[in-house]
């Protein structure tokens, strides 16, 4: 017994390209998504100056990249703290009371 699942196709567009992907995430998601790339395409085109839709695709994706590399930096960074902030707490809570 075969059985089909149908995945959700949603629309979009970017930097004046249609686009179709199917895909469980939600639709919503996805163009908003979209949405945020093409802001960024266009800011890198107006910015630089730019014909070349392959050069500006390509230097949107190395921003994009850095931001993600700096939020991830982040995280791991607020990671840390949070954990030396607990490591300090449960040592604090392990002093007896009136020291």
């Amino acid at each position: 017994m075969n059985f089909y699942v149908r995945i959700p196709r949603c629309s979009f567009q970017i930097f004046g390209a249609e686009y179709q992907i199917a895909s469980h995430t939600d639709a919503e998601h996805t163009r908003e998504v979209a949405r945020y790339i093409d802001r960024k395409m266009r800011e890198v085109a107006n910015n630089l100056s730019l014909r070349s839709v392959s050069k500006i695709a390509v230097l949107t994706a190395v921003n994009l990249a850095d931001e993600l590399f700096k939020a991830q930096n982040a995280g791991q960074k607020m990671k840390q703290m949070a954990n030396e902030k607990a490591k300090k707490l449960a040592q604090s809570v392990d002093q007896p009371v009136g020291d």
